[in-house]
């Protein structure tokens, strides 16, 4: 195969060769004594060839001057393949049952309480293009190394997990019943305020919308037990200590506890008032805790007289 190189010089020879009428018949001697003239230019990083019929040695008067198409710039290394990124979830809060989270043991939450995403490094060319090359599991905080220089990724609006994580999401609001009291061996009850939350941001110039709502409620009732749970309850005007609800908690043993609360946060963004499309992994949002302290009951005799 011809290199450009020398399909260039073949075509100047060629052209060259068709041009013997330029110079009169009669003047064969001087047409012994005319060479080529060539000189390369570049113009907006494009090679131009300005070439001259023919020229006596030494001489540097233009004549009849014309210019060879435009040709493509030398590329000294091959074209570099490009790259997307493509996140999902590994489980989302409250689809466990459905999406059969729990049918893989290995899959374990994040230290704050969400579960991983999976990060997948996309081919979009040539023979990779949809392939899946690389694959990553990643917590909150994890370091994301592709060993991929930033200019082989397509460049894609949208919002990743670590973007959502970044946005000042509110955490839920920590209620009591008996209000900060309980008594051992009582069923204290407890609930949550949660409420979805809207934000606008500008990504490459582009409005969107961010909305976070509230998907999971993990509570640590200071005494060493958790819990995680799907719904926040709700207040319970009529409870007492001795009625058991779905978000209560009984403490066996006497003392000041400190009572906190994690609400996982899932994400969907709209670009440009477009749908909205879901974020993967969830925002894990400590709330300010409570102190609950809890006595005990004495029983006594009272005589009367």
């Amino acid at each position: 195969m011809l290199t450009p190189k020398f399909a260039s010089i073949l075509m100047l020879a060629l052209a060259f060769g068709n041009m013997t009428s330029d110079v009169p018949e009669e003047n064969q001697t001087a047409k012994l004594k005319l060479v080529p003239c060539r000189d390369k230019k570049n113009i907006s990083e494009q090679e131009i060839d300005h070439v001259w019929n023919y020229c006596p040695i030494g001489d540097t008067e233009e004549k009849d001057s014309w210019s060879l198409p435009r040709q493509p710039p030398k590329i000294d290394n091959p074209k570099k393949p490009k790259y997307k990124i493509r996140d999902s979830n590994t489980c989302e809060p409250g689809m466990e049952s459905v999406s059969n989270c729990n049918s893989n043991p290995d899959e374990k939450r994040c230290d704050d309480g969400s579960f991983p995403i999976i990060r997948q490094l996309i081919g979009t060319e040539g023979e990779q293009n949809g392939l899946v090359i690389r694959t990553f599991r990643l917590c909150p905080g994890d370091t994301f190394d592709p060993d991929i220089p930033r200019d082989q990724f397509i460049i894609e609006v949208v919002i990743t997990p670590e973007h959502f994580r970044s946005f000042p999401i509110l955490g839920s609001n920590l209620h009591s019943d008996p209000q900060k009291f309980s008594l051992r061996n009582g069923h204290s009850h407890f609930w949550a305020q949660s409420r979805s939350q809207i934000f606008n941001s500008n990504v490459f110039e582009t409005p969107v919308k961010i909305r976070a709502t509230p998907v999971g409620w993990n509570w640590k009732y200071g005494d060493e037990t958790t819990r995680k749970l799907d719904f926040p309850g709700e207040p319970a005007p009529n409870h007492t200590l001795r009625d058991e609800t779905p978000t209560s908690h009984s403490y066996k043993e006497t003392g000041t506890y400190s009572v906190g609360l994690t609400t996982l946060f899932r994400g969907e963004f709209s670009v440009d008032g477009g749908p909205w499309q879901s974020i993967p992994g969830q925002a894990a949002v400590p709330s300010d805790p409570i102190e609950i302290d809890v006595w005990r009951t004495k029983k006594e005799l009272i005589a009367r007289d």
